[in-house]
């Protein structure tokens, strides 16, 4: 399969004149787009152009399952259900209703969908955690019902405000390494029953999954500890992992963008796809600095490059022209997986 150059896009059907145009004129061969964005006419004009055609798959987080499964509501380490954090709503990953929903969504898209598609990217696939800032808010996660009964092998049962803190409270003193490893492997198995899935509709499509850009040593260990991703286990139920290495938004430089897909590559033993920002945030992202990330990025993976995301091309014609230059210029050892 060749490598991928192109954009994760939420079409705007304001805008969406001026975000065909600046995507067809960057040279771009492939596309993530979110399920609700998808439709016939837009995927026609996308099989026209000759695009590789991805879907962005959250997992655990969205308003509107929390409004349809009250209880999928993590709860932190100080027995409190967690609140949104402006657009970022996280939910339960152990949460039945919202795994279920989830393959059922899946299965939808596939069916109205899947001729016209090339893969499927895992999006959220973690404990919650708002991370696109340079000091997150490290809190572990969940001590839900569900959670507790599924960690300590005991039937699903309705916790007291007292048994909960006693719970989290062993948890946390006593048993920290099971529940991290724990952790990992309830995240990685579910990454699992996505892959048999589509194993039993489509084996022919691509499966990636959006990463955190955490080194273990960043913030004590957190992408295990925290949120439970572990690219070791990861590596071998997917065929791409892609590190959002958000330089200006994580609060790093771009040599950053290095060292972060060489220590994911090195502990998944998989194809590497980063994935890097676009958007002027926080504050403005100058044009040297993009042009610089694009080029660490485009180095260090044969995988090509997909960016974050196309309406920010859209607004500023300077980078819309360093894309199309490096597009254009990137077009000219085998690892076990899980079965």
């Amino acid at each position: 399969m060749p490598p991928i150059y192109g954009f994760y896009w939420s079409p705007s059907a304001a805008s969406l004149d001026a975000e065909w145009s600046a995507f067809v004129q960057s040279g771009a061969n492939s596309v993530v787009i979110q399920t609700h964005a998808l439709t016939d006419a837009l995927l026609d004009r996308l099989q026209r152009q000759g695009t590789m055609v991805y879907v962005d798959l959250p997992l655990f987080a969205g308003a509107d399952l929390r409004v349809s499964f009250p209880d999928s509501a993590p709860i932190d380490a100080y027995g409190s259900a967690m609140g949104t954090d402006e657009w970022y709503v996280p939910l339960c990953p152990n949460n039945v209703h919202v795994r279920a929903h989830r393959l059922a969504s899946l299965r939808s898209v596939l069916e109205q969908h899947g001729d016209a598609l090339h893969g499927v990217w895992l999006d959220f696939v973690r404990y919650p955690l708002r991370w696109e800032v340079p000091q997150p808010n490290l809190v572990q996660t969940c001590f839900c019902d569900q959670c507790l009964a599924l960690f300590f092998a005991h039937p699903p049962r309705e916790y007291t405000i007292d048994e909960r803190v006693a719970a989290i409270h062993a948890i946390l003193t006593e048993h920290l390494a099971a529940w991290v490893e724990w952790k990992c492997q309830r995240i990685a198995g579910f990454v699992q029953d996505i892959r048999n899935f589509l194993r039993a509709q489509r084996p022919d499509l691509r499966l990636g999954l959006f990463a955190l850009p955490w080194r273990l040593t960043d913030h004590n260990a957190a992408v295990r500890t925290i949120v439970g991703q572990d690219v070791a286990l990861l590596g071998r139920r997917v065929d791409v992992i892609s590190p959002m290495v958000y330089h200006r938004l994580c609060g790093q430089s771009p040599e950053w963008i290095a060292d972060v897909v060489e220590e994911i590559r090195m502990r998944s033993c998989t194809d590497i796809l980063p994935v890097i920002q676009t958007i002027d945030a926080p504050g403005p992202l100058p044009t040297e600095e993009f042009r610089r990330a694009l080029e660490i990025a485009r180095a260090v993976s044969d995988q090509g490059v997909l960016l974050f995301d196309l309406s920010a091309i859209v607004r500023d014609p300077d980078k819309l022209a360093v894309v199309r230059e490096a597009f254009e210029g990137g077009k000219g050892a085998g690892c076990r997986r899980e079965q």
